[in-house]
């Protein structure tokens, strides 16, 4: 597609007074191919990515403004903001890997608890991804300067809010307690975990790798953020059902992978081999908390 014209209707000016349109369409073109190639997994299209950019340009301006404006941007963050804006599915999977991920080293100069840490990670997400009446808050980063610049500026400053507010980190401390073991009064299930422990860690974080990396992120949301169906589906712009159906895909893609690869690599009986499945049924979401939580502090 030409960038150019659509680019030029979108601020006000039809080339009158503006840069030459051959020069405005390399810069464009320099711009959307920056964004592509640095995520082509996230499907957007140029021309709301063209849209996009416009809308962080003054209206009706110069050609030389544009130019100078256009040269100093960082298209390959603002691609990704914009796909986010967009509430692409991967480009909030690869927000999360490369800006979330890393907001407590962010935030180590505060001191704070993992605790208050993960409260300050689920208020940014929500300010920056979820859509309210209009755009989410990620759509007004305008590319100049990098992204994680712009992020950790926001995080710091949710931080310092959030302080302000709540001197009572009790509720937050006792979220991560759904993390820890459940007792068993089942003497061999005991038996079982303990044998056959190590197989079972190696089937279930296999069988969480081989899923989508949308359905990867959405078990992050859920069993590390804990964030409710309606919060997932206020970022994703969804309804609750909807959420909730592709949680119970997703567990369950989990699930049928971990025993098919139990089968797989297993030299059991049958009976032991039921006896096994009783204790994927009882630890696989337990085990996948873990695991999830391990994978993001490993980062």
């Amino acid at each position: 597609m030409a960038f150019a014209p659509l680019f030029l209707a979108r601020i006000g000016t039809r080339g009158e007074g503006a840069q030459p349109p051959d020069g405005l369409e390399q810069q464009l073109l320099r711009c959307w191919r920056a964004g592509s190639e640095q995520w082509p997994d996230i499907p957007l299209g140029a021309d709301a990515f063209v849209c996009h950019l416009a809308t962080h340009v003054p209206h009706r301006a110069s050609g030389d403004a544009l130019a100078h404006l256009l040269a100093q941007l960082v298209p390959a963050d603002l691609f990704l903001a914009c796909a986010c804006a967009e509430g692409l599915p991967s480009a909030l999977a690869a927000f999360e890997r490369h800006h979330m991920v890393s907001l407590p080293s962010v935030l180590a100069h505060m001191r704070l608890s993992p605790a208050v840490v993960d409260e300050v990670r689920q208020r940014v997400r929500e300010r920056l991804l979820v859509r309210g009446r209009g755009a989410p808050k990620i759509a007004e980063y305008s590319g100049r300067g990098t992204l994680a610049n712009w992020v950790r500026v926001i995080s710091l400053r949710t931080a310092l809010s959030l302080l302000r507010t709540t001197h009572d980190e009790g509720p937050l401390s006792d979220a991560l307690l759904e993390l820890l073991p459940a007792p068993h009064s089942d003497p061999e299930l005991e038996v079982i975990q303990r044998r056959y422990h190590d197989e079972f860690r190696r089937a279930l974080e296999d069988a969480f790798a081989a899923l989508p990396s949308e359905h990867r992120y959405l078990l992050r949301l859920h069993f590390v953020d804990h964030l409710s169906t309606t919060k997932i589906g206020a970022l994703f712009s969804v309804n609750q059902s909807t959420v909730s159906r592709w949680l119970q895909s997703a567990q369950q893609a989990v699930h049928d992978e971990t025993r098919r690869l139990l089968m797989e690599r297993l030299d059991l009986s049958s009976q032991e081999f039921t006896s096994v499945l009783r204790t994927v049924e009882s630890q696989i979401n337990l085990s996948l908390s873990s695991i999830l939580n391990e994978s993001i502090h490993s980062k």
